[in-house]
């Protein structure tokens, strides 16, 4: 039997292994994990699917900052990713289910936006879509057509132009508690 749940401090090595599985070990040159060093995921919206004692894939959350450049305003966002799936797993729509729980808890906790580097066809139908035409950067650069934007109906808007950057501190509360994600800057 397949259970899906939060990611637990345990989970760390097996789900790093699980990633150099699924990516290879240059996966950390990529430039979303800039956004990631030293940070741990938020385990509340983090999460994986296991059988028995087997890790079989995951999902994990970011906090980060959308930084306006034309008004150095700042926006809180999550950066989902990586999302891996054993090789030997895939085909299951394990991805899938964690990717819907994932974003069920990240809008129970009032998350106005997720962005992520991925597949537009496969991310399309979680709500996904391309951050053009607005001109959204990351570390590094990312391929425009592969950096997708999630907003609740309710958000306010995200820059024309903008970098995305790091947390350098932050506050996860509990969605239990209705409180938000807040990043102190």
């Amino acid at each position: 039997m397949i259970l899906f749940e939060c990611e637990r401090p345990q989970d760390g090595p097996f789900i790093e292994t699980l990633l150099d599985t699924v990516f290879g070990p240059d996966r950390v040159r990529k430039s979303s994990y800039r956004l990631r060093e030293a940070r741990p995921p938020l385990a509340e919206f983090s999460q994986v699917a296991r059988e028995g004692a087997q890790l079989l894939a995951t999902v994990r959350y970011w906090p980060v900052i959308i930084r306006d450049m034309l008004t150095g305003t700042q926006t809180d966002a999550l950066l989902l990713g990586p999302l891996g799936v054993h090789p030997g797993k895939r085909g299951r729509k394990l991805g899938q289910t964690l990717v819907r729980r994932s974003l069920a808890a990240v809008d129970s906790a009032g998350v106005a936006h997720v962005i992520l580097v991925g597949d537009p066809a496969y991310f399309k139908g979680f709500g996904f879509h391309p951050a053009l035409p607005r001109y959204i950067t990351m570390p590094g650069g990312v391929d425009a057509d592969r950096l997708m934007i999630r907003s609740s109906g309710l958000s306010q808007s995200l820059p024309s132009v903008g970098q995305v950057v790091p947390c350098i501190d932050y506050t996860a509360r509990s969605a239990a508690t209705s409180d938000h994600l807040t990043a102190v800057r």
